[in-house]
């Protein structure tokens, strides 16, 4: 696996993160600025044969105007560290390093992840004749059942719906607590029906709502992953400052 074909994280110097850009460039002005770099050290003022070199060969990038600044690439971002002083070099190669060695892990993770994903999917969903045949006959199937079949983590989806506001909080006088569930609007138009199971009020994913899931499955599932990425990556930016303030 490439750097590029890891997700662009950011780095993290003395606390402070730095967010690369599309073209997995940072802002030299920005980490020279939020650190508090002598002047003398600005990278306007880095004028030598390795600059020049790392310049032609696109590694740098300047850009004019409100939000401009000079842009790196890592290998950039890390010459630029060397000329500032040694301390430095040490603080920002340390930082590239610990990024690729987080994307690598998170991406092991997500594959072990996605692997027992299936495997519990093999013993937890329900059988696909019996799915299937509800939905063909004009019947409908419980939210939990829709989301495994599709790979989906049912209580993850529900509250990222809720975020786009295709969800919402609503009082469940059966279970005496509020319950995410479908807008009003989504039962209208027939993605989703009211039913009574045992005694007991609750909603089911209808075919045309399954067929709708299955349209933004992969979307949500990619999400998904996003949420729990930032996350985790927010708890160890978190961990990590809490160990330096000790």
């Amino acid at each position: 696996m490439t750097m590029s074909q890891l997700e662009a994280l950011p780095i993290v110097i003395e606390g402070h993160s730095f967010i690369c850009n599309d073209h997995r460039m940072w802002n030299l002005n920005e980490i020279h600025r939020v650190l508090g770099l002598p002047a003398s050290k600005m990278p306007s003022e880095w004028n030598n044969k390795i600059r020049t070199q790392l310049d032609r060969s696109g590694n740098f990038r300047t850009v004019n105007g409100d939000g401009g600044g000079t842009w790196a690439t890592e290998a950039g971002a890390v010459a630029y560290a060397m000329w500032v002083s040694t301390d430095f070099y040490l603080m920002v190669i340390n930082a590239f390093i610990f990024m690729r060695n987080d994307a690598i892990v998170r991406e092991r993770v997500a594959v072990k992840q996605a692997d027992e994903a299936n495997a519990n999917l093999s013993i937890a969903a329900p059988k696909a004749d019996i799915f299937d045949g509800r939905l063909t006959n004009g019947g409908s199937v419980p939210w939990n059942w829709a989301c495994k079949s599709l790979g989906l983590a049912p209580m993850k989806l529900k509250e990222g719906l809720k975020r786009s506001g295709k969800f919402v909080q609503k009082w469940n006088p059966d279970s005496y607590a509020d319950e995410l569930r479908p807008q009003e609007k989504a039962f209208s138009i027939g993605l989703f029906v009211t039913k009574s199971v045992m005694g007991k009020d609750t909603w089911q994913v209808t075919a045309k709502g399954y067929a709708w899931m299955q349209g933004n499955a992969q979307k949500w599932r990619e999400l998904i992953a996003d949420g729990d990425r930032l996350k985790a990556a927010e708890r160890r930016a978190q961990k990590r400052l809490n160990r330096g303030g000790k």
